[in-house]
């Protein structure tokens, strides 16, 4: 008697039995998760250890060969989680000569580049981890999809490089691709500034910085989930998602002391977009949102607070989604839509500059 019917049986039922465990663990106190980030929380709290506490060790940074495993870990780690598009055009690491040295940064030419919109992007990983490897299939998507110029940087990161580092390289490549953008296969004029998590903080602060200065450099954020404002720890995402979630409240914690030493003042808007004294001439924003984050209030918030000054704000929410999801774009759909999104909102700013206000759909 062949056992291959018994086998296939086993295999249904076992499928069929993790299937309605997801069902029940994504029914949440906070809302409905989606069913594979609920099994594997779950599967993270039984097992307990650091991952159930969050997904940076940010506070073990002590020492060169720790920081350097630290890295090494988160990259590995979210790696499996990323599908890479295909791109028909040039990547090319470079280093410019930056303010404390040679400035990393990865760009990104679509063949026969000519007159496209220009994306600055930032990388997350809460100040201290990340690197234009972990975001690669955000900007090879944007630049793609887009199609646009896009240039990946690789700031200096905390605990070597305290803040202000990460804000003066990235003021730094906003200034030098917005001069050098017909070389680079740009058109001429206002360029794109985004980023992730600490990469969405650092985006809005240049934004900030280029409004203040009437730069005019500017005409677009692309702000995903962002840190933008540690003065407060008692929004109800920061309550509700604490730990279990990814992302912890103890993960952004340690990661802004490592980020912003004791001394540096907490509410500066360079640290906390959000406590700027004026948002008055920002360009338009596009900022997304995830429904199981720590950091969802306050991209919210911003958003709003945004929309009170006369900015132009699209708001994208992904209810069941966790914080991090923009770079799974192997295992969620969500992640691909929002990275669709953010092409053709960068396509929509190059054919303003051209003349025409249509945004592509």
């Amino acid at each position: 008697m062949s056992l291959l019917p018994l086998v296939l049986s086993l295999l249904v039922a076992g499928g069929l039995l993790v299937f309605l465990l997801g069902e029940f663990l994504a029914r949440t106190p906070h809302g409905r998760i989606k069913r594979r980030f609920a099994l594997v929380f779950a599967l993270q709290k039984l097992r307990g250890g650091k991952r159930a506490q969050g997904v940076i060790d940010a506070s073990e940074m002590a020492d060169p060969d720790s920081i350097r495993a630290t890295r090494e870990t988160f990259l590995r780690e979210v790696a499996p989680l990323s599908k890479l598009e295909p791109f028909d055009g040039g990547i090319e690491d470079r280093h410019l000569d930056g303010p404390g040295g040679p400035l990393p940064v990865r760009i990104y030419t679509p063949r026969g580049a000519s007159g496209l919109p220009l994306l600055v992007y930032l990388h997350g990983g809460g100040f201290v981890v990340g690197h234009p490897d972990y975001t690669e299939t955000v900007t090879r998507g944007i630049a793609a999809q887009a199609p646009a110029v896009v240039i990946s940087v690789d700031y200096r990161m905390a605990p070597e490089h305290p803040f202000p580092a990460a804000v003066e390289d990235v003021d730094f490549v906003v200034e030098w691709a917005s001069a050098n953008a017909e070389s680079l296969g740009a058109r001429s004029g206002p360029i794109a500034v985004g980023g992730d998590s600490a990469g969405g903080n650092l985006a809005a602060v240049a934004a900030l910085h280029d409004a203040s200065a009437e730069a005019g450099r500017i005409g677009l954020q692309l702000l995903v989930y962002p840190c933008v404002d540690v003065t407060r720890e008692d929004r109800p995402s920061q309550v509700a998602f604490a730990k279990g979630y990814g992302l912890s409240r103890k993960d952004c914690v340690d990661c802004f002391a490592a980020y912003a030493p004791e001394g540096v003042r907490e509410g500066a808007p360079s640290l906390s977009p959000l406590q700027a004294p004026s948002f008055e001439g920002l360009p338009r924003a596009v900022v997304f949102t995830a429904g199981f984050d720590v950091l969802r209030d306050e991209g919210l918030e911003y958003a709003d607070t945004l929309e009170k000054a006369g900015v132009e704000v699209r708001r994208v929410h992904q209810p069941e989604m966790p914080h991090g999801y923009i770079t799974m774009t192997k295992i969620v759909r969500e992640a691909r839509d929002d990275i669709a999104i953010m092409a053709s909102e960068l396509a929509s700013l190059g054919a303003a500059v051209e003349g025409s206000p249509a945004r592509l759909p």
